[in-house]
């Protein structure tokens, strides 16, 4: 099912300077090629991508290239775009959305956008109310008041809802790796060992940097009985009970701070984390050391932690610490705390809220077929 006016934009951001962005770089780049090639052949008719160095995609087929001229704005970048192509329905993706979303639920989505653009109603598909990644709409053109005011895209679902009076669906399901987006090394790390991960994008992740994430470890350790594990950060009730559901662990989770980006709470330096507090005052040594007598594998959404230090440090910095590395990082308390993480004596798979939430998710299909290989059918 198409429609001559669909279409799909993918915004894509500069490339950076160290070699751990340029390595999730590279699997954002990829990924937007896989993802462009999937939305032709569910049927979406017109594909942009826009960002301000392009030059990486000259001579790919089916794929309109419009390159940024002005300072980036989000929201007001994105209403242009669909000004511009009126392409109704529309879909946005960040450059790193949906690497795991199947076809069938992608051409799903488009088939309830175009009923819904047929008839008249405002609708949207997403993935996340509360956060999204991409999202669908029908009748784009009665959203642009909204998406112009949109500073990111973590809250445009929930202002369309509120503010346009669009319908939200959620697809494919708010509990199934295809929530997965690739944001930060450990996403990468995750994603590669995935199944459902394009060839082309696995191909792109096949870089010895992501073998120092401890991922098989970290699996080996969830798929024994009786394993303690620990969540660590802005871990949702569904995630934490999908862990539950696919292992025989005991799990501690120590949630906080949901929603510190959407709210703006982290652009305001208003973040508290009583984590943080705590590694304050043992110590990121002693830190990991008592934590290791409770758990025998730590995965750590570790951007509350550096939002709560007071200083939150640059992408270079943050990544470096993902790939434990803290000899490439400059911020002292970061380094000292991937140090102690690095050394722990256990699996401790750092990243950002990927790692608690979708990446979760793609952990957990890790996670059974060990337990199937180990201890057979369950």
């Amino acid at each position: 099912m198409s429609c001559l006016n669909s279409g799909a934009i993918i915004l894509s951001a500069a490339g950076r300077a160290s070699a751990q962005e340029q390595l999730v770089d590279r699997a954002l780049r990829a990924n937007t090629l896989a993802l462009a090639k999937q939305l032709r052949a569910v049927g979406v008719e017109h594909v942009v991508v826009a960002g301000p160095d392009l030059d990486w995609l000259c001579g790919e087929r089916g794929i309109t290239l419009d390159r940024d001229s002005m300072p980036f704005h989000f929201g007001r970048r994105l209403a242009g775009l669909i000004a511009r192509y009126s392409m109704a329905p529309v879909f946005y993706f960040g450059a790193g959305s949906a690497p795991l979303l199947p076809a069938d639920a992608l051409a799903d989505a488009l088939a309830r956008l175009l009923a819904a653009e047929a008839s008249g109603a405002r609708r949207v598909v997403t993935n996340n109310l509360h956060s999204c990644d991409w999202l669908g709409l029908s009748r784009p053109k009665d959203a642009l008041p909204v998406i112009q005011a949109a500073q990111r895209d973590n809250g445009l679902a929930w202002s369309l809802q509120e503010e346009g009076g669009y319908s939200i669906e959620i697809a494919p399901g708010p509990d199934t790796p295809a929530q997965l987006d690739l944001d930060t090394p450990a996403d990468l790390a995750l994603a590669r060992v995935h199944p459902a991960c394009p060839p082309a994008l696995r191909t792109a992740l096949d870089d010895p940097m992501l073998d120092r994430i401890p991922v098989g470890d970290l699996a080996d350790v969830l798929a024994e009985d009786g394993s303690r594990v620990a969540l660590v950060g802005r871990v949702a009730p569904p995630a934490w009970q999908a862990l539950s559901r696919a292992t025989r662990c005991w799990i501690r989770v120590y949630s906080e701070e949901r929603g510190m980006a959407a709210s703006e709470r982290l652009a305001r330096g208003e973040v508290r984390s009583l984590i943080a507090t705590l590694l304050r005052m043992l110590g990121p040594d002693r830190f990991f050391a008592e934590l290791g007598m409770m758990a025998d594998a730590a995965i750590i959404d570790s951007r509350v932690l550096m939002a709560a230090s007071g200083a939150y440090p640059p992408a270079a910095d943050r990544f470096a610490s993902d790939l434990l590395l803290p000899e490439w990082i400059d911020d002292p308390w970061l380094r000292d705390f991937t140090r102690a993480a690095a050394n722990a004596g256990y699996p401790v798979l750092l990243g950002g809220h990927g790692v608690v939430s979708g990446g979760l998710y793609a952990l957990v299909d890790l996670v059974k077929e060990r337990r199937q290989a180990n201890h057979g059918p369950q």
